[in-house]
């Protein structure tokens, strides 16, 4: 199965894939995109996004999972949304729709990656077992949860294939809540 875990900074996806892979060492991880660029020195990744930046990351992502279409066990700590949902809150700065950017050219390869998924773990922001963390923008954070949601609830990029997949489900409560909530869709 090729899963992807997605959502808004700190809200537990490295937690979830690290629990994960006790439960199942077979599983390969691919790590963040963000990380992966910045260990290969091909991009200079600021705290602070740009267009640029998260576009690049698409764009990785994008080949991310077509390179491990072939894969049988593989989880992914990111997918093509979660930069979408990002680069979202970019434009929006810039009173941009998405469907007006550069982004929107890259939806028909987002939509044929995304169908190399079998799962998407989505964690949104919940009001129950929220992690405490510090955060200079907390604006910016719930703007990108909220931007998620319209993605992944609403469609509203059109980028999911119309068949029902990927599946994806949304994942909330503690580590042990979060678990089992996987492990009952494998």
């Amino acid at each position: 199965m090729r899963i992807a875990v997605s959502g808004t900074h700190f809200i537990g996806k490295s937690t979830l894939i690290e629990d994960f892979i006790k439960q199942y060492p077979h599983y390969q991880h691919e790590i963040e995109p963000y990380y992966k660029l910045q260990d290969e020195q091909a991009m200079e990744l600021s705290l602070e996004p740009s267009l640029d930046s998260l576009l690049e990351q698409l764009d990785y992502s994008i080949d991310q999972l077509n390179e491990c279409a072939n894969e049988q066990h593989v989880i992914f700590d990111r997918c093509p949304i979660d930069f979408i949902a990002y680069a979202m809150c970019e434009l929006d700065q810039d009173f941009v729709d998405i469907n007006d950017s550069e982004v929107s050219e890259r939806f028909d390869d987002v939509k044929s990656a995304l169908n190399k998924l079998d799962l998407i773990l989505f964690l949104p922001i919940t009001k129950e077992n929220s992690i405490d963390y510090t955060e200079e923008n907390p604006a910016y954070r719930r703007a990108a949860d909220k931007n998620f949601k319209k993605i992944y609830r609403d469609d509203i990029c059109d980028i999911f294939p119309r068949y029902g997949h990927p599946k994806i489900i949304e994942i909330y409560g503690d580590r042990l809540t979060r678990i089992k909530t996987v492990q009952s869709y494998l």
